[in-house]
């Protein structure tokens, strides 16, 4: 799986473990959008640097499968999991936030999935966001689901 600083710019993830090793705090997001055919999936990780962030993104397309929240938001938050144990496996001193999109306010239809995802993001011992805060995921990561 390629990761893209740009379009121009592909990176390897061991190339961007390396750059994070000058890093303290890394934030992993997901977001997905649904389209007739399939869904497609875009996942960032992105640091803090002087001046403004540096993420890098992937993303994939999944077909035969369903569109509907419930699933895209699962899989988007396992996404951004898997690359949250992976950061902290290599590099375990490194704080890792996971955003999620995952709105706050009750009458969005993700809200009900702000608990139990708070509960097994922090459960797993990592920092969790959600909406408006969560630019990881509803920003970088967003752009790349169109």
């Amino acid at each position: 799986m390629g990761w893209w600083l740009s379009k121009e710019d592909e990176w390897s993830f061991e190339k961007i473990i390396e750059y994070l090793r000058n890093h303290d705090v890394v934030y992993v997001g997901s977001d997905s959008k649904y389209f007739s055919s399939h869904v497609r999936y875009a996942s960032a990780i992105a640091v803090y640097r002087n001046p403004g962030v540096t993420y890098w993104y992937t993303s994939k397309r999944a077909y035969g499968v369903p569109g509907d929240i419930s699933t895209r938001i699962w899989t988007e938050v396992n996404d951004s999991m898997e690359l949250a144990w992976k950061i902290q496996e290599i590099l375990p001193g490194i704080q890792v936030v996971v955003h999620c999109d995952i709105n706050s306010d009750p009458r969005f239809a993700s809200y009900r999935f702000n608990q139990p995802v708070r509960g097994y993001v922090t459960g797993c011992g990592f920092s969790y966001v959600n909406k408006p805060a969560a630019w990881c995921a509803s920003g970088c990561a967003d752009n790349h689901t169109k």
